[in-house]
């Protein structure tokens, strides 16, 4: 009938509240951070350009031995 299309809704929706949630938990044991990577000032938002422009790859870190002699 019509009302068991609710039940579905309702699973739909809390699983995915769920997925969206439950990332913070497991960043702030993982990382000691809400987020992995967190862009909120120009700073870090130059760094990563930085790696990018270095190693071709935002999420690898670079150091001194990227940097071409």
């Amino acid at each position: 009938m019509w009302f068991e299309q609710f039940y579905s809704g309702i699973i739909t929706t809390a699983f995915v509240a769920g997925a969206c949630y439950m990332s913070y938990p497991f960043n702030k044991w993982d990382v000691g951070r809400k987020f992995r990577r967190n862009y909120c000032t120009k700073q870090r938002v130059d760094l990563c350009k930085r790696d990018h422009r270095l190693t071709g790859n935002q999420y690898t870190i670079s150091g001194l031995e990227s940097i071409r002699d």
